[in-house]
């Protein structure tokens, strides 16, 4: 499987990366940095170049997840575009 590229660190909580022609935003919440969630959560949603999501169906990540626990998923399984229909 094709590994991510990130292209660029937005801020803390968010990361742009290329997987093959896709451009994919990981968005981080929850953990110590975030008062009313208590688990660490990272989900991968579709967008462009700049990191502008149009869909915020999830296509990777999950609950628990890291960055780096979402960037393994996508490098072994690929995203899901139809995750949710």
């Amino acid at each position: 499987m094709l590994a991510p590229e990130i292209i660029k660190k937005i801020n803390s909580q968010k990361l742009l990366l290329k997987h093959g022609e896709d451009f994919i935003l990981l968005s981080q919440a929850g953990g110590d940095d975030h008062p009313f969630i208590q688990h660490q959560e990272t989900l991968a949603f579709i967008c462009d170049e700049e990191g502008n999501v149009s869909s915020w169906l999830e296509v990777a990540g999950g609950p628990g997840y890291s960055f780096s626990d979402v960037i393994t998923e996508i490098s072994q399984y690929g995203i899901n575009k139809d995750r949710w229909g």
